[in-house]
């Protein structure tokens, strides 16, 4: 890495931090030199002060954010199955962080009243709310669960869980986006529902320079795909793309583990206001933990169009794949 880097000084900590790297001087530099068009760079740091989080947003963001749907149909677990196909999406991840629209703004806490106007809302903004289902029962024509056991409060012993997926519950709370919201109400009936803290944010693509980033990455990855003296090249490649998801959910607020008399004791550096304190004013941010949470969500709800489709045809999903 001296070789290649130059300096063992330039050599990043994790292999994510050269992505993290490239995609940063992208965004706040010109042709990814330092000390150019600083115009650009404030440009840019302006953006992001523009998407500040309260403590309170993050904890919300923490409690939606999942990662990829992996699960079994109830229709087919256990059973041993034959002549099974299986469909992925490429490269879904990236896909959806190159043509969805995302958080573009600081939050704006607002209190719902009716649902003529919360209708509006997750309609017209992406929205970060905390909701509770009341007598919530899974539609009897849909072969999987979509809502995590492990993401709700108020799971009883009488509810009716399916391997860590809500089938029916009298009542639960948990925290969502507006995509996850949508595809519950798709997939579940329920009684009632009450809607808690709710926050709004304007919407739209993310920054012309990341996405360009991104690109680049996708090109080098598929250029390189099934050439053999290249294999290396292509893997190192991919890596890189699914890192640009991943440096978007890094955790803002990290617990630091250290061993005292054989004891493990979690602490943090600093409280979690100061934390995200220096996380809205930092001059070298360039992406947001919201994107990161969103990226998810939309490609969960296009791995259920796969699985809706399939019906009783359909087995296993796992991310960005369909097994049927």
């Amino acid at each position: 890495k001296i070789e290649t880097d130059g300096d063992i000084r330039r050599i990043q900590l994790t292999k994510t931090g050269y992505v993290r790297k490239a995609c940063r001087d992208a965004c706040l530099y010109e042709n990814g030199k330092h000390n150019t068009n600083a115009r650009k760079g404030r440009k840019y740091h302006n953006l992001m002060k523009s998407m500040c989080l309260t403590v309170n947003e993050y904890l919300m963001a923490k409690r939606a954010f999942q990662g990829g749907f992996t699960h079994a149909s109830a229709f087919h677990s256990g059973d041993v199955c034959f002549g099974v196909r299986s469909m992925d999406f490429t490269s879904s991840y990236p896909y959806v962080i190159v043509s969805e629209m995302f958080p573009f703004s600081t939050g704006e806490k607002i209190n719902i009243r009716t649902m003529k106007s919360f209708r509006k809302y997750i309609q017209l903004y992406c929205c970060l709310f905390d909701v509770e289902f009341t007598h919530i029962v899974a539609k009897p024509n849909v072969p999987d669960h979509y809502i995590s056991s492990s993401k709700c409060a108020g799971i009883t012993i009488n509810d009716t869980i399916d391997n860590g997926r809500v089938v029916m519950a009298e009542k639960i709370r948990t925290t969502v986006t507006e995509i996850d919201f949508q595809l519950i109400e798709q997939l579940y009936t329920f009684d009632d529902l009450r809607i808690g803290e709710f926050y709004i944010y304007r919407k739209n693509y993310l920054p012309h320079d990341f996405v360009g980033a991104v690109l680049d990455f996708y090109e080098s990855k598929t250029t390189l795909k099934g050439i053999p003296e290249r294999e290396d090249d292509y893997m190192r490649g991919k890596e890189h793309l699914n890192s640009c998801y991943g440096m978007m959910v890094t955790d803002i607020f990290r617990e630091q583990n250290t061993v005292e008399n054989g004891e493990w004791i979690t602490t943090h550096e600093k409280t979690i206001e100061k934390t995200i304190e220096i996380y809205n004013n930092s001059s070298k941010r360039f992406l947001s933990y919201l994107w990161g949470v969103w990226v998810t969500a939309y490609a969960r709800r296009n791995l259920w169009t796969g699985i809706l489709a399939l019906g009783d045809d359909y087995i296993y999903a796992d991310t960005d794949s369909v097994k049927y």
